[in-house]
């Protein structure tokens, strides 16, 4: 079976939109990257109704019989496409252990998230974007322990080890100016 150079072309730019929303590490996420995926989007549309037509006209001239792999490419991008970028954000394999929200001095919420495999994600969640850092996380006795993937230094939200009380459920960190976490019910 032959596979021509239009199909290959489809599946490519099938393919595309995906490098936004698939995120193994820390990752910013707002309305200029769904601008971006819109625009891979339209393109892969645009070559779709080109082999399509295209298709349709070999037909015509009795050249070509009707070929459905581009219509099966694009009903497996379509659904593919859906599910991701309903999905793209949530930690589908993984259980919430805790959550713990704040508030940041420019009014963005914090969530620090626990899952049960000892990982996190801290999210900052603008009105337009949100960021994650990730990482994995470790109690001792009292405290909380966070290990992020990509350190960075002097992050004024964020911090690496919290103090966890009992009483009132919250996260207090251990450096001076850094936000209270709270748990989340």
């Amino acid at each position: 079976m032959k596979l021509r150079k239009r199909y290959i072309l489809l599946i490519l730019l099938a393919l595309l939109p995906f490098y936004k929303l698939i995120h193994p590490d820390d990752y910013c996420f707002g309305d200029v990257d769904l601008v971006i995926i819109g625009g891979l989007t339209i393109i892969f549309i645009i070559t779709f109704l080109a082999i399509f037509f295209y298709n349709l006209y070999k037909i015509t001239i009795k050249k070509e019989l009707f070929n459905f792999r581009p219509l099966i490419i694009t009903a497996v991008f379509a659904v593919v496409f859906n599910r991701a970028l309903e999905y793209h954000d949530k930690a589908i394999f993984k259980d919430k252990f805790q959550v713990f929200n704040s508030f940041s001095k420019e009014k963005a919420l914090l969530e620090i998230i626990l899952y049960d495999d000892a990982t996190f994600e801290f999210k900052t969640i603008y009105d337009n974007s949100y960021c994650v850092e990730k990482g994995t996380y470790e109690y001792k006795k009292d405290s909380l322990f966070l290990n992020k993937i990509n350190k960075i230094d002097g992050n004024i939200v964020f911090g690496d080890v919290y103090v966890y009380d009992t009483m009132y459920k919250r996260l207090n960190p251990i450096y001076t100016g850094l936000p209270n976490f709270t748990l989340k019910k």
